[in-house]
């Protein structure tokens, strides 16, 4: 499966950046061969992990999610975190740039599912600390502003605790605690409510809001069902 995703994604990728790279970079392949730096990257990491004890790798879990944290703060130093449209998401490395938070959801799950699995066990502090720290993480992604990623880190941690058979009304009185920290969020921020809204009627916005869903409906409208060809995308 993983070789599969690996396959498919560049040959998208390629096919939906060429156009641009040659533009803004004289040379169409660009994106893929950063991309193929990562992919690289990927498959050492995922060798490394593979080849090690679930349990090593687990008891690291909560360590590194500690350190992509504290990256995710550093994004808010001024000077240091890099903004683009708005949000202050990356942090610059080397000739690339990284996103923390992106960073977190792997040791997000796995110290999650070590967590949530052993909380029986657990004393009352040892609990709140933990559920203090999830709670500071995902504020500080919300506040970069980043609020899909937050809606998605919280939602992955309420699901592995409902599966690791947590007491309903905690989880009942988590979720209404996210929800409600999402609608403030929303409310505070007029562009993530029209983004909510905007696939209503996305013409109304066509450069800004509206702009992707118009692009695949118009993609959608000229390729039909079998595309229009490998590299002959109108769009």
């Amino acid at each position: 499966m993983t070789l599969l995703w690996l396959s498919i994604g560049p040959v998208v990728l390629f096919s939906a950046s060429s156009h641009i790279a040659a533009t803004d970079y004289s040379d169409s392949a660009h994106y893929l061969k950063v991309q193929l730096v990562w992919i690289a990257i990927g498959l050492m990491i995922s060798r490394y992990i593979t080849r090690h004890p679930l349990r090593q790798v687990m008891r690291l879990s909560g360590f590194f999610l500690l350190v992509c944290m504290l990256l995710v703060m550093t994004t808010h130093i001024p000077g240091v975190g890099i903004s683009v449209n708005g949000a202050t998401r990356w942090l610059p490395f080397g000739p690339f740039l990284i996103q923390p938070s992106e960073l977190m959801k792997p040791f997000l799950v796995m110290h999650s599912a070590q967590l949530f699995g052993k909380w029986h066990k657990l004393t009352n502090r040892t609990r709140l600390l933990w559920l203090g720290i999830f709670t500071f993480g995902l504020l500080l992604i919300l506040s970069q502003p980043n609020l899909s990623t937050t809606a998605v880190c919280g939602m992955t941690i309420w699901l592995i605790a409902l599966a690791a058979g947590l007491p309903y009304r905690q989880l009942l009185l988590t979720a209404s605690s996210g929800l409600m920290a999402a609608v403030i969020s929303i409310s505070l921020k007029s562009y993530q409510r029209d983004r909510i809204v905007s696939f209503l009627n996305p013409w109304n916005d066509p450069e800004n809001n509206g702009f992707q869903l118009i692009q695949s409906l118009l993609a959608i409208g000229s390729g039909g069902a079998s595309g229009a060809g490998y590299g002959f995308s109108e769009q």
